[in-house]
């Protein structure tokens, strides 16, 4: 393959989405209430895209870009926690959580603290709540 075939076939993959940070909406990002770690740490991984970082018998810690986030298995309610992760190409995403069999909500644009965000909606097998967004402007 030539230098320039390289150069072409470079400029048509496009790039993975970036995670760029974590916010909690509900709950502690480095904590979100799992029932089993091991179930849950094969969904954030093989699903959702994260690597593990640690992992015990009851907690991991994951990141997927620049965002990290903690599992635990605190007993705690995982309908009751909710996390906002910002996102280098929302529609990127989107796709990618929808060839996986994910049933993301609707594509939208919210105001926030004065900024509008492009985001969709998820929900993991858990309870666990996920707003993906970025910037609209």
């Amino acid at each position: 393959m030539s230098s320039s075939d390289a150069d072409t076939t470079t400029s048509t993959l496009s790039a993975p989405v970036r995670f760029r940070g974590a916010h909690p909406i509900g709950g502690d990002p480095m904590a979100l209430p799992v029932k089993d770690i091991g179930p849950a740490v094969g969904y954030y991984v093989y699903v959702l895209g994260f690597e593990v970082v640690d992992r015990s018998d009851t907690a991991a810690t994951l990141r997927r870009g620049d965002a990290t986030i903690g599992l635990a298995v605190s007993g705690e309610d995982p309908e009751q926690a909710s996390v906002y992760f910002d996102v280098s190409d929302v529609e990127a995403l989107y796709a990618e959580y929808a060839a996986k069999g994910i049933a993301p909500s609707e594509l939208r644009v919210d105001e926030h603290g004065g900024g509008r965000y492009r985001v969709f909606f998820a929900k993991e097998p858990y309870g666990v709540c996920f707003c993906f967004g970025q910037p609209a402007d």
